[in-house]
Order: C-alpha cells, then structure tokens, then sequence
C-alpha cells in the first residue's frame, strides 16, 4: 500500500511539473523602439523570442508586470549580443531612467511587454 503511495506522489509531483513547465513557455510578444542616433530613425520591433536587427541580436527572457504600492510598471529581461559583448538586464517602460543598456548607436526603449 505505501508503494502505491509514493507512485501516487511521484506521478502528481511529474504532473504538477509539466503543467508549471507548459504555462511557463506561453509566448509572450515585446515591442521595443530603436532610436538609431547617427541618421535619427526610429524602428520598431516586435518579436516574441528572438530578433537579429543589424549586428545587435535580441533575445527576450522574461515580461513582468510590477505592481507595488501604488507604483505600476512593465519590465523586461533582454538579452542583447552585439560582437563580443553581452548585455542581460531590465528594460522598463513607464520609467526609463531605469533601463542601464547604453550604445553609442543605438537608444533602446520598451514600448510594451
């Protein structure tokens, strides 16, 4: 009877994992502004996991929406490849002095998560 048991746990435990893992890769979309500061165009971009634009490659890992007191933000996790080097951080919305990516080219911005 005690062997039955822990089958019983292990399959809920295996199932409830599967569930967990099945929710966590519901697509999520982003859109990001690029304001590409040696000819002043601007570009949008809307992609869900990954995105080559010119030589910077995005890869989107997480969207949050933050609520905390009255404080109230969407924020992002990007990954940004450029080269050789790598930048992973937060890209927030509504508060911009927040996002720490910077380029000499380049000007990022979260328009929506």
């Amino acid at each position: 009877m005690q062997y039955l048991w822990k089958k019983l746990l292990i399959i809920l435990f295996l199932n409830s994992i599967f569930f967990h893992q099945l929710q966590a890769t519901e697509i999520n979309s982003i859109r990001l502004l690029i304001l590409d500061k040696s000819s002043s165009s601007k570009y949008a971009l809307e992609f869900s996991k990954t995105y080559q634009f010119r030589n910077l490659s995005f890869e989107l890992v997480s969207c949050k929406n933050i609520e905390f007191d009255k404080y109230s933000d969407t924020a992002a996790l990007i990954k940004i490849s450029q080269n050789d080097n790598t930048f992973i951080g937060w890209f927030f919305k509504y508060t911009d002095e927040l996002n720490l990516y910077s380029n000499k080219i380049y000007e990022i911005s979260l328009i929506n998560c």
